[in-house]
């Protein structure tokens, strides 16, 4: 149908007296008008993941990453073919991250298309000079998803970590993004954080962010070659470190393991781990797996006025090993001693936690003046304003308690 013909026949319909047929005549021409943003896949460059770095000439601020999909080697990888490496990276200098995108259109043939990116690896010595401008094109951009992962490169640059070849995962990201999944939900040292997580921390409550981190075992210098993956085990292959805690958008300092897994007891967001425990009557170990941990906040105002925090961790688990000689895990006893020995380690992991958050780095990652201002905005009221020098000063009960149910299908040790 021409144009003049349309409009031919829209004036008949006035005519006839049909207005509800014009509106839904002109309604039904607007979704035909065509596709205007069709971008077609041979003539993009799909990131998968961004790494930002300092400008290693000083000139600029930043040294922009992105590792970019190339399909006709997947395809031919999954056909059995030897058709190259599955991604190959894009590396530019800006003062923006933008500007840095824009300047890498000077390398490459293909437009960069980030509606499919998955995770933002920021160098430890950029997250140091503050995280948050550094995610403002992400929140700004629609193009762009905020629901990608955000890792820290610690002891390397973000260049290397997206440049070194895995043998798990033919795209490292993929094998990056997954190693934090499987942390998570198996030993809870390291948990996904996303872009709109930390973005969000500007509201009320000055909660303080934690980012996990990646960096890389072994030969960095063999990390970018093909041969890195042709051998067992390959020279240098990426690793979980542990949570980046921030203040005020900069990365201050990183949690051990172990003080990892108290603050994310005290997150909530241990889903499955493993305790080692000492023998209760002997040498040797044994270990309990905890396949639930639920964990519960409560602010109470002392006799002096300020806040104190109260958490209840209620844990539920079984015993996985027992390398204790003679001890008889049949006997109701035994079970609630090695529950109450699992419970007082898992409190010394959480009560170092908050001890390092409040005095080495002044961080409230805890989420401690949100539940306050939830729960008791009174307080808050005349805390928040002096909330830095107060944090520090909160004083805390930690109460866990933990319920084992199973020692397996073995009565007894098998160690004599």
């Amino acid at each position: 149908m021409t144009v003049k013909r349309i409009r031919a026949w829209l004036r008949g319909a006035r005519a006839a007296g049909r207005p509800a047929r014009v509106i839904g005549a002109v309604g039904v021409l607007l979704l035909l008008s065509g596709c205007w943003d069709l971008r077609y896949l041979d003539t993009l460059g799909v990131v998968f993941a961004i790494g930002i770095d300092p400008d290693p000439s000083g000139k600029q601020e930043l040294q922009l990453t992105v590792q970019v999909v190339l399909p006709q080697n997947v395809a031919s990888e999954s056909k059995g073919g030897g058709g190259g490496p599955s991604v190959t990276s894009f590396t530019e200098t800006g003062d923006t991250v933008f500007e840095a995108i824009r300047k890498m259109t000077t390398k490459t043939s293909r437009r960069l298309f980030f509606s499919h990116t998955q995770m933002l690896i920021i160098s430890e010595s950029m997250a140091r000079r503050g995280v948050y401008p550094l995610v403002d094109l992400i929140e700004r951009n629609p193009d762009i998803r905020t629901d990608m992962q955000i890792a820290l490169a610690r002891g390397t640059s973000a260049r290397k970590l997206l440049q070194t070849t895995t043998q798990t995962e033919s795209i490292p990201v993929n094998q990056f993004h997954s190693m934090i999944e499987v942390n998570e939900q198996a030993y809870g040292t390291n948990y996904a954080i996303f872009v709109k997580d930390i973005t969000r921390l500007a509201g009320k409550g000055r909660e303080q962010g934690v980012i996990p981190s990646l960096r890389i075992d072994g030969d960095k210098s063999a990390g970018n070659k093909m041969d890195n993956i042709t051998t067992i085990p390959p020279e240098a292959f990426p690793s979980l470190a542990s949570m980046g805690v921030l203040k005020d958008g900069k990365l201050v300092g990183f949690l051990t393991p172990k003080q990892s897994r108290g603050l994310a007891f005290l997150k909530g967001k241990v889903k499955s781990t493993v305790v080692k425990l000492a023998c209760p009557e002997s040498k040797g170990f044994l270990t309990v797996e905890i396949h639930d941990a639920k964990r519960l906040y409560h602010v109470k105002q002392g006799k002096d006025g300020n806040p104190i925090i109260e958490a209840d961790l209620l844990l539920t688990g079984g015993i996985q090993e027992i390398m204790c000689p003679g001890i008889k895990v049949m006997e109701e006893s035994v079970l609630v001693q090695i529950g109450k020995l699992t419970s007082d380690t898992v409190k010394a992991e959480a009560e170092d936690a908050i001890h390092v958050l409040q005095m080495d780095m002044n961080s409230d990652a805890l989420g401690w003046g949100k539940e306050i201002y939830m729960r008791k905005p009174s307080i808050w009221k005349r805390k928040e304003a002096s909330w830095d020098e107060d944090f520090p000063l909160i004083k805390s009960n930690i109460n866990c308690k933990t319920n084992i149910l199973s020692s397996g299908i073995r009565s007894e040790s098998i160690v004599e």
